[in-house]
């Protein structure tokens, strides 16, 4: 038994180390209903900073509307026959928009789906403002514990600094 908590114990202090120095970039998940065409091969996620500015991406000679390749996104990603996918090492406090095309095997592609749009939250969890969440920001939350006035340390801003403002820096945390 002892082992095992010097394991736990060394392997917590060993990422602590490890990640003193990272700041964490936002993600964004974007999922899709599957398109029920037989020859469907794939898709493609259209995102970047500003809104689109056209309706059909694609390559489908049988599109009445005009082609915009990437129309106004500055970035796509072919992912293949899934329906779910997430980006990483987005900068925070930027929004992203994102929109989908199905291809079929001949490589035609559809006009885009509805876009949906993302703001990447900073580090809400970073009370000291120096990029990372770690002990210095613990220390913080722990100093207004139970508090109501609406501290700095309330995370969620429901009013109290609690254990779900405890739990959100935990998710945030970068050592």
């Amino acid at each position: 038994m002892k082992y095992k908590i010097f394991i736990i114990i060394f392997g917590v202090a060993f990422l602590s180390i490890i990640n003193a120095n990272i700041v964490w970039a936002g993600s964004a998940t974007v999922s899709w209903s599957a398109n029920t065409e037989p020859d469907l091969a794939g898709y493609r996620i259209y995102y970047g900073t500003s809104p689109r500015t056209g309706t059909n991406p694609g390559s489908a000679t049988t599109q009445p509307l005009p082609k915009c390749g990437l129309c106004g996104y500055s970035s796509s990603v072919t992912v293949g026959n899934v329906r779910t996918y997430t980006f990483s090492s987005l900068t925070n406090s930027v929004t992203y928009y994102f929109s989908v095309s199905a291809y079929d095997t001949s490589n035609n592609e559809s006009a885009f789906s509805a876009q949906v749009s993302k703001l990447i939250s900073a580090l809400t969890a970073d009370l000291n403002g120096n990029g990372r969440i770690n002990t210095q920001d613990l220390s913080i939350l722990l100093s207004y514990w139970g508090s109501t006035a609406r501290p700095p340390a309330d995370i969620n801003q429901d009013g109290y600094v609690n254990t779900q403002d405890f739990s959100i820096m935990l998710s945030q945390w970068t050592g």
